[in-house]
């Protein structure tokens, strides 16, 4: 994996902007990922409800985990207007030179492509410009449309992990992607 250079960058797609995350986007964090909807399939890191003091404090973290070069987060904005539409996380791995990620988009811009659109740029990301060698990734199930968008990133369905997660009373099966880059260049 290359090195993190010491200031985080910007991607670009054909709808959407790809930076890092600013202290002034705490509150727009807060309130479009303050939805029990949205937060239904996924970790109890994203807490519900979400506060503003969460993204304050996220928002800090995710600068210091770039500076260890453990995480990198971006803002998902739409080019238009710059407005934030979701998150999307990448947990490094240095030793290994692979990436996790993890994401998540407004309930307003669902069924629009955008997440599709900005994995898919991550995917390029990571391959192209970071020279990592492998990009992960997964999903509770029943949560097909997150499914569907790392299916049309290019990452492979790898199996599937009964009930093993718990959140609240309930456990969930985790659905496992993943691509090398030999696949990915293929």
């Amino acid at each position: 994996m290359r090195a993190l250079p010491e200031r985080q960058a910007t991607l670009q797609t054909e709808r959407l902007l790809l930076r890092p995350l600013q202290e002034r986007d705490a509150e727009r964090i807060s309130m479009i990922a303050d939805d029990a909807e949205l937060v239904r399939y996924m970790s109890d890191s994203l807490p519900h409800p979400y506060t503003v003091a969460h993204a304050v404090a996220f928002i800090a973290a995710s600068h210091r985990d770039y500076r260890e070069q453990e995480d990198i987060e971006f803002a998902i904005t739409l080019r238009e207007d710059e407005s934030l539409i979701g998150l999307l996380g990448m947990d490094l791995n240095t030793k290994d030179d692979h990436v996790t990620l993890g994401y998540w988009i407004g309930k307003p811009w669902w069924g629009r492509g955008y997440m599709s659109e900005a994995v898919r740029e991550i995917v390029r990301y990571s391959f192209e410009e970071l020279e990592l060698h492998r990009v992960a990734s997964h999903h509770f199930h029943p949560n097909t449309a997150s499914g569907k968008v790392l299916q049309k990133a290019g990452l492979k369905y790898e199996g599937r992990r009964k009930e093993h997660y718990k959140k609240g009373d309930r456990f969930f099966d985790i659905i496992d992607y993943g691509v090398v880059r030999s696949e990915w260049e293929g």
